[in-house]
């Protein structure tokens, strides 16, 4: 069964008709820009698992508090056109860039009321956020204007000028170490990634490592992390007959090793979410009736 995108409102959306879950994805910057194409058999493996797709092209912009808001108004305007959904779980799956507006959508969740609630933002405290809806990173960069704008100098002096990417890497940071949240986060890094880093790495240079310093150490609920051979392209893949192709800048467009190595990894640890997600639900909802 392959997935059939139609389009509501700004995203892309591949109905199941059996739907286990929701997955609602946010691609890299330049390849996000299209997600269906870039990530073809990732998300045609993930639809083929039972996931109702939600894809949205990448947006750009320096202020990703807001890109991320735009996120949660995107799924409410989707879910409200599709109402069969009402009664499955939502998931986030997002590769490099886009890991940090997923991350900073959960980061600005409050744990009591359930609202985004980001610091400075007119509207904080106006939307639902995304309590109990799990997250799954790859290759997560929540990098400084630098990653959002690859080009020399120009990102140093618009960061001199105060117009460079908000939040910042660092204060990215801040925001996920002072969450309560993030205990439904699974993580799946690459061995030869330049961009991410992996996990070999020190944290200082590699969002991978700060990622599992972070939340690996955390008491609430381990962070699931698998780690793959190949860079941080891999996600990207186009389908030709049997034959996956991912991008690599320094051998070109080989054929992925192994073509579902990454697929189904990330269906066994949206599995595991999903249960972690069950238990957690069940835990709030039994806190509340105390």
């Amino acid at each position: 069964m392959e997935p059939r995108y139609e389009r509501i409102s700004r995203s892309l959306v591949a109905r199941h008709p059996n739907p286990i879950g929701v997955v609602e994805f946010y691609g890299g910057q330049f390849l996000g820009q299209l997600p269906v194409t870039s990530y073809d058999y990732f998300l045609g493996m993930l639809f083929r698992a039972g996931y109702t797709i939600i894809a949205m092209p990448f947006t750009l912009g320096f202020n990703h508090t807001e890109i991320a808001e735009i996120l949660l108004i995107e799924r409410d305007l989707v879910r409200a056109e599709l109402p069969e959904l009402a009664s499955v779980p939502h998931f986030w799956v997002g590769h490099s860039l886009g890991c940090k507006f997923i991350a900073l959508l959960e980061a600005s969740t409050d744990p009591i009321s359930g609202m985004f609630a980001p610091p400075g933002l007119a509207t904080a405290g106006v939307r639902r956020g995304i309590l109990d809806e799990p997250l799954l990173l790859m290759a997560p960069d929540i990098g400084d204007t630098d990653s959002a704008l690859p080009v020399p100098i120009l990102p140093g002096i618009l960061d001199a000028l105060g117009l460079g990417v908000r939040p910042t890497r660092a204060e990215m940071q801040r925001l996920v170490v002072e969450s309560n949240l993030f205990n439904l986060t699974a993580l799946i890094s690459f061995e030869r990634d330049r961009v991410a880093g992996n996990a070999s790495e020190p944290p200082e240079v590699s969002d991978v490592a700060w990622f599992l310093d972070t939340l690996g150490a955390r008491p609430e609920g381990r962070l699931l992390h698998e780690e793959l051979p190949g860079g941080h392209l891999v996600p990207f893949g186009i389908r030709f007959g049997d034959v996956v192709l991912e991008l690599d800048p320094r051998f070109g467009c080989p054929p992925a090793e192994p073509p579902a190595e990454l697929e189904a990894t990330a269906v066994r640890l949206l599995d595991e979410l999903h249960q972690r997600r069950a238990v957690a639900v069940q835990q709030r909802m039994h806190a509340r009736s105390r």
